[in-house]
């Protein structure tokens, strides 16, 4: 019986991990070549697998590039995830998300990933909303809730939590995410961040202090 149970366990395992290989190489194959040069042939050699079975996973080359976008969405959220904004004083709580943030939008990796899912917009028109609703979207809007839990409690000065929430994001990207999209500069490195974090992080404190 128990052997019975396990079969089935260790094959949606198996399937799963075939579908991560598979979004993975296909990641890198896209930010490579673009989504138009991309092949299934180069995808399915990237990744270890048959062409079969990125079909069976995916359907077609469009629904795999979405689930690449979807997941990165996914990635984007956790800089705002409810566990980080529980806890410390706004100062870390923002240093937190400002620093994992800012990691995230400047790994070189998911800077040509944001240039692809721009490139093919007119595409993918539904893809590119989907992306900005489930990523920068949310992440402005899960930030806006905490800012409004503070101003509830007398924290901060908080009156729009949605443009102070969109304001933080702002401060954040700053001049070196337009760089990095530009491909004119070098990543940053951790003493540049921390910098740009603690700086933007007390611009933005000091535009929400309590006004006594």
């Amino acid at each position: 019986m128990a052997k019975a149970l396990a079969e089935p366990m260790k094959a949606r395992e198996t399937s799963v991990n075939k579908r991560d290989s598979i979004v993975e190489g296909a990641g890198r194959v896209f930010l490579a070549c673009g989504f138009v040069a991309t092949s299934m042939d180069t995808i399915a050699a990237e990744s270890g697998v048959s062409k079969q079975t990125i079909y069976s996973h995916f359907g077609s080359k469009d629904a795999l590039f979405e689930a690449i976008v979807r997941q990165k969405c996914d990635e984007m959220m956790e800089p705002v995830a409810q566990s980080e904004l529980r806890g410390d004083e706004p100062r870390e709580v923002l240093r937190s998300i400002a620093r994992r943030f800012l990691l995230l939008i400047l790994d070189p990796a998911n800077t040509k990933l944001f240039k692809a899912i721009v490139a093919e917009s007119e595409r993918f028109p539904d893809l590119a909303k989907t992306f900005y609703r489930s990523g920068p979207r949310a992440v402005s809007d899960q930030l806006a809730a905490y800012l409004t839990e503070q101003h509830r409690e007398g924290v901060l000065w908080v009156p729009d939590p949605k443009a102070s929430g969109e304001l933080f994001f702002a401060l954040m990207r700053a001049d070196q995410y337009i760089r990095s999209i530009l491909s004119i500069t070098q990543e940053p490195g951790t003493d540049k961040i921390e910098r740009h974090v603690d700086h933007a992080v007390e611009v933005f404190l000091a535009a929400h202090a309590l006004v006594e």
